[in-house]
C-alpha cells in the first residue's frame, strides 16, 4: 500500500491524519529501555507521515520494518474507549489498545487459562449480563436490597447459570470460585464506566451531584455589580430554644419549642447578606419568603441587644446602613430553587410587578447551583454548633448533649436567638473574606458603589411596606334587599363592607377585585371591574380590632369547626385563639408552643410598626373609633346600642 493512500483515505477524520492533533506523551514518565524504544518508533511515525523520508532511509535510522511501521501507524490512527484518536499513545510499548476477544476455534488456544471466557458466556447468555446490571443499580424490581453487595450478586450470577443448564465440567463452574474475582472486577469496571447510576448506590445527594456538577462550562461570567443577582434559601437551625409563657391561670411556664427555620438572601457580586427572617413554622411558607425579601429591601433597624458580651463588630453591618444610595435598593435576578413556598402566586406575583426581577428556578436540594448561600449557612451552622444547646448537624454528633435540657436549664430563649442571629450576620458582614481576596462583604460592596456599580432603587410609590405582603383576588358582592342583608363581601369566612357598599344594592351579584395585605386582614382595598377604586372595605365585628394576617385567621376558622374554640359577637376572636394557644402550649406539643411564639412575635412587631405603616393603617380604617366603640361598650351597657354604631359608624371613602 503506497503512503498517499494509508495515510490520507477519504474515511480518515483530520484528528487522525493532523499530527497536530494527536493526544501527545511525556517520555520522562516511561522506563529507560521503554522511553528508548518509544523515542525511536515516534521518530519513525513522524518521518513517514510528513514524506520527508523514504522508508528505506526510515529502516536505516529507526532499524523499524514496513510491515512493523505499518502496523504502528495503523494504532495511532485507531480511537480508544472513549473515542478519542490514539495518537502517539498508541506507541508506548506493551500498551493495549483493544480489549480482549478470545476465539474459542483457534489453535493456540490456552485451555488452562480462562482468560476471555467470561465475557464469552455473556455473549452467549445476554440475560444473565442484563441480571448483573439490574442487581448492581437496583433496576428493574430485580431485587429487593436498595445497594446489593458483590458477593450476593455472585451468588444470583450462579443460580442463574445453573438455571441455564451449563455443564459442571464447564465455565464458570469449571474455576476455583465459581468466577467470583471476575465479576467483582466485571462490578468494579460497570462502578467506574457508569457514575451516573453508581452514585445512587451511595445516596441521592451523591447522585444530583454527580449529575449536575464536573461537566459543561468549567467557568461561568463573574457578577460584578452588587444586587445584579441574589441567592435565597432557608436553613433549619440546628439548635433548641425555649420560650417563657404565662398562662390564663397567671402561671409561668417554660416550654421547648421545635427546630425552625432561618431565610437569608445573599449577594453573588459581593458575598453581603442583604436581608433574613426566621420562621417558626415546620415549613416555612409564601408569607415568610416575603418577609424576608421585604427585611432586605427595606432599610435595616438594628436590635436592642440583652445578652451580656454580645455586640455589633465595629465593621458590621447590612449593606442598607452602609450608605443612603442602598436604602431600598432591589436585585435584577434572584435564585430560587423549586420549594412550594417560592413557587406560591404571591412571591412570583410581587417579585415581577413590585420589585421588577426576574426569578431563576433551580433544582430542589441541589446546593451547588446555589453556591454563595450554602457556604454561608455552612458558616452560620458553625456558630450555632457552639452552643450548648445545639443539635448538631446529625443525631451522632457528639456535640449534641440534651439540647432540650440545656435549653431549659440555660435559659436560652428565642428572644436570644433572634439577637444571636442578628449580630451574626452583622458580623459576617463585615468579616474578610477568603473567596473574595480577603476583603469583608461591606468594603467589597462600598468599592464596587465608589466605582459606579451602583443597584437599581426600588421607586418610592412602591415602599409601603403592606405592598410586600398584597395579593389580589376576586370576590362576588353579597346580599339582599329582600332578606334585608346589606351588600358585603366575604374573605376567609369574614364580611368586609363600608357605608358606600353597604348602600350600593346595585353592585350585588357584581364582581370587585380585592388587593389583600394578608399580614393584615382587618381592612381590604376594593376596585370595580372597570379598575376605578371602589374604597377600603373593613371587617366586621371584632376582626376590625386585633391586627392577625391570613395564616392566623385560617388556624382561628378550622378552630371553630373543629368545635375547639367559641367566641361570641362580643368577643375578640384573635385573644381567644392567643388564649387558647397559650392554655395548649402549658402541656401541648412543642408545634403549640411554636405557634403562641409567633403569635406574640407578630404582635409585638405589629405594636412597634413604623410610622408610615401606622399612618397608612390609621387613614383606611376606623381601627381607633373601633377601640373606643369597644371600650364603651363594655363600660356603658345601659346607653342604647344603635346610637353607638350610628356615632362610630365605618367611615365612607
Amino acid at each position: 500500500m503506497t503512503r498517499s493512500k494509508f495515510i490520507y483515505k477519504e474515511s480518515l477524520l483530520p484528528e487522525q491524519v493532523n499530527l497536530a492533533l494527536w493526544p501527545t506523551v511525556d517520555p520522562m514518565q516511561l522506563d529507560p529501555l521503554d522511553r528508548e524504544i518509544f523515542l525511536t518508533r515516534k521518530q519513525a511515525v513522524d518521518m513517514y507521515v510528513t514524506k520527508r523520508v523514504s522508508m528505506k532511509d526510515i529502516h536505516a535510522l529507526t532499524n523499524i520494518q514496513r510491515k512493523n511501521l505499518h502496523r504502528l501507524i495503523t494504532r495511532c490512527l485507531s480511537f480508544d474507549v472513549n473515542g478519542d484518536v490514539l495518537g502517539y499513545r498508541a506507541l508506548i510499548p506493551n500498551k493495549r489498545v483493544k480489549q480482549y476477544e478470545l476465539n474459542p476455534t483457534s489453535k493456540k488456544r490456552n485451555h488452562g487459562k480462562k482468560t476471555g471466557e467470561f465475557k464469552l458466556l455473556l455473549e452467549k447468555y445476554p440475560d444473565i449480563e442484563e441480571l448483573i446490571i439490574d442487581l448492581y443499580f437496583n433496576r428493574n424490581r430485580r431485587g429487593m436490597e436498595p445497594v446489593m453487595r458483590p458477593k450476593y450478586i455472585h451468588k444470583k450470577f450462579v443460580d442463574a447459570c445453573r438455571d441455564k443448564n451449563i455443564p459442571l465440567h464447564a465455565y464458570p463452574f469449571n474455576t476455583e470460585h465459581m468466577a467470583y474475582r471476575t465479576i467483582y472486577r466485571y462490578l468494579k469496571n460497570l462502578h467506574n464506566t457508569h457514575i451516573h447510576r453508581a452514585a445512587k448506590r451511595y445516596g441521592e445527594d451523591a447522585s444530583q451531584k454527580i449529575r449536575h456538577s464536573g461537566i459543561g462550562e468549567a467557568n461561568h461570567q463573574s457578577t460584578m455589580t452588587p444586587y445584579q443577582v441574589v441567592q435565597f434559601d432557608g436553613h433549619r437551625i440546628d439548635a433548641i430554644f425555649a420560650v417563657r409563657l404565662t398562662t390564663p391561670d397567671g402561671d409561668e411556664v417554660v416550654r421547648v419549642l421545635e427546630r425552625f427555620w432561618i431565610l437569608c438572601i445573599i449577594d453573588e457580586a459581593t458575598h453581603n447578606v442583604i436581608g433574613y427572617s426566621i420562621s417558626l413554622n415546620k415549613e416555612y411558607s409564601a408569607s415568610d419568603v416575603m418577609t424576608c425579601i421585604r427585611n432586605a429591601i427595606v432599610p435595616h433597624n438594628r436590635k436592642t441587644l440583652s445578652i451580656d458580651n454580645l455586640s455589633y463588630q465595629g465593621t458590621g453591618g447590612f449593606p442598607s446602613e452602609l450608605s443612603p444610595e442602598m436604602e431600598w435598593a432591589v436585585w435584577d435576578i434572584i435564585l430560587f430553587d423549586n420549594a412550594r413556598s417560592h413557587l406560591a402566586n404571591l412571591v412570583q406575583d410581587r417579585l415581577h410587578y413590585l420589585l421588577g426581577c426576574t426569578t431563576s428556578l433551580g433544582p430542589v436540594s441541589l446546593p451547588m447551583r446555589r453556591g454563595t448561600i450554602e457556604r454561608y449557612f455552612k458558616s452560620f451552622a458553625e456558630q450555632i454548633h457552639r452552643l450548648p444547646n445545639t443539635t448538631g448537624s446529625h443525631p451522632k454528633d457528639p456535640r449534641r448533649q440534651n439540647p432540650d435540657e440545656k435549653a431549659i436549664k440555660f435559659s436560652i430563649t428565642y428572644s436570644h436567638l433572634e439577637e444571636l442571629v442578628e449580630v451574626i450576620i452583622a458580623n459576617y458582614n463585615g468579616t474578610p473574606h477568603q473567596s473574595i481576596y480577603h476583603q469583608s462583604p461591606l468594603e467589597l460592596l462600598e468599592k464596587r458603589i465608589s466605582s459606579g456599580m451602583s443597584p437599581r432603587i426600588l421607586d418610592e410609590s412602591k415602599r409601603s411596606e403592606m405592598l410586600f405582603m398584597q395579593t389580589t383576588i376576586k370576590r362576588t358582592v353579597r346580599g339582599s334587599i329582600g332578606t334585608g342583608k346589606r351588600p358585603y363581601i366575604q374573605y376567609e369566612g369574614v364580611e368586609y363592607r363600608n357605608d358606600k357598599l353597604a348602600s350600593s344594592a346595585h353592585l350585588i351579584g357584581t364582581e370587585l377585585s380585592l388587593h389583600v395585605n394578608i399580614d393584615d386582614l382587618r381592612t381590604i382595598r376594593s376596585f370595580l371591574p372597570d379598575g376605578s377604586e371602589f374604597g377600603v372595605l373593613v371587617a366586621v365585628g371584632k376582626w376590625s380590632l386585633s391586627p392577625h394576617n391570613l395564616q392566623m385567621r385560617k388556624e382561628i376558622n378550622k378552630l371553630v369547626i373543629n368545635k375547639l374554640i367559641h367566641y361570641t359577637s362580643w368577643d375578640d376572636p384573635v385573644f381567644v385563639y392567643t388564649d387558647y394557644l397559650t392554655q395548649q402550649a402549658k402541656a401541648g406539643p412543642r408545634r403549640d408552643a411554636n405557634k403562641i411564639t409567633k403569635v406574640k412575635k407578630y404582635t409585638r412587631e405589629k405594636e412597634k410598626a413604623n410610622p408610615q405603616q401606622q399612618q397608612v393603617i390609621d387613614t383606611t380604617n376606623p381601627l381607633e373609633n373601633a377601640r373606643q366603640l369597644n371600650s364603651q361598650i363594655d363600660a356603658t351597657n345601659s346607653k342604647n346600642l344603635e346610637e353607638i354604631l350610628t356615632q362610630y359608624k365605618t367611615i365612607t371613602y
